[in-house]
């Protein structure tokens, strides 16, 4: 009899704005430990996610808890490798954590109970090996996993003090460019992705509250070393992007075709451009998930020791620039009927 083992992870979505959020594998080996854990170095709290699959009908034991979770005291979790503060590796005890799930009568799975997330507040450190150990009491089994987090980078271009401009001539080209700084200057990630998010302050005719609201513009994305540049002696990461897309994207944007009344009044916010950066094996895993292989019932990807699931790094940066007065005055100019201002003497 085929196992489905499905797990929701409301707290650990992929990088990637294509993935999903939810983790399904199938396994033919009796009860499994499945574990879904994503270190993020920048991030001030690590969440861990520990189920098991059931062997039966899931629309039977789907909706008990106890089939699909571990008892508080049937697990010992550590993590192992150099925190913040130490230069020595450590192994650490994780805590425990729960999360209500709101009750969901069209749901296959469990609702209207309390999750149980497993957590480290613990500073992790980029560039570092770490290795997470999972010691079921009933068994005397150990499901482990390790991943190395990924190393810090830096923004090149666009410089972080200059306001960033969009010209309207199609033909033009910008890039975003980020560095390692340390030797050998390569990241320990295996796949980037670009994304600019163009926000603004709204104000409708009658309204009291001001809205903040946000177009999201995907740059691209790229495998490591595909974005690598080499042709410096200090190589640096690059995508490039055309600048006056964003007119394009202004102009298609549904909700300000369809919500842009007389009296409308919205203010530009700063432009944010991340860098968003996943290790190989969540690679692996949403290449392997997206697959469309007539071989397998459903694909199946794991780097889990004596379990099913993954174990792997994601991290990302950030630079919010201000929008020039020339692009707001043509923004401005293109959609008047939009509510941003124009500046003066511009």
């Amino acid at each position: 009899m085929k196992k489905l083992i499905y797990t929701v992870f409301a707290i650990a979505t992929l990088v990637l704005t294509s993935c999903s959020n939810k983790v399904d594998l199938w396994s033919n080996d009796g009860d499994s430990t499945i574990v879904y854990a994503l270190l993020d170095a920048s991030a001030d709290t690590n969440f861990i996610k520990i189920t098991k699959s059931f062997v039966g009908n899931v629309n039977d034991l789907g909706h008990v808890y106890e089939a699909n979770n571990y008892s508080y005291d049937d697990l010992e979790v550590t993590l192992t490798g150099v925190f913040e503060g130490s230069s020595a590796t450590q192994t650490i005890a994780l805590d425990t954590v729960s999360r209500w799930i709101a009750y969901n009568d069209q749901s296959v799975f469990y609702s209207g109970c309390r999750q149980v997330y497993y957590y480290t507040t613990r500073k992790l450190l980029e560039g570092k090996e770490y290795t997470l150990n999972i010691l079921r009491k009933t068994d005397n089994v150990v499901v482990s996993a390790k991943t190395e987090t990924i190393n810090t980078f830096v923004f090149q271009k666009p410089a972080a003090t200059v306001d960033i401009t969009f010209t309207d001539v199609p033909t033009s080209i910008a890039y975003v460019e980020w560095r390692v700084n340390d030797f050998p200057y390569k990241s320990t990630a295996s796949f980037f992705e670009v994304t600019g998010y163009f926000r603004y302050k709204e104000l409708q005719p009658g309204a009291q509250d001001t809205a903040i609201m946000e177009i999201v513009w995907p740059f691209g994305e790229g495998k490591e070393e595909s974005l690598y540049n080499t042709s410096t002696n200090m190589p640096y990461y690059v995508i490039s992007y055309t600048p006056s897309a964003l007119y394009s994207i202004l102009e298609r944007n549904d909700y300000l075709q369809t919500h842009s009344p007389v009296g409308v009044e919205r203010w530009f916010d700063k432009f944010e451009i991340r860098v968003s950066a996943i290790g190989e094996d969540l690679y692996n895993y949403y290449l392997v998930s997206n697959s469309s292989s007539a071989i397998q019932d459903v694909p199946n990807y794991s780097n889990i020791e004596n379990g099913v699931g993954i174990m792997s790094a994601r991290i990302s940066r950030s630079l919010h620039l201000n929008i020039s007065e020339k692009t707001r005055n043509k923004i401005h100019d293109k959609f008047p009927d939009y509510g941003f201002p124009h500046t003066p003497g511009k």
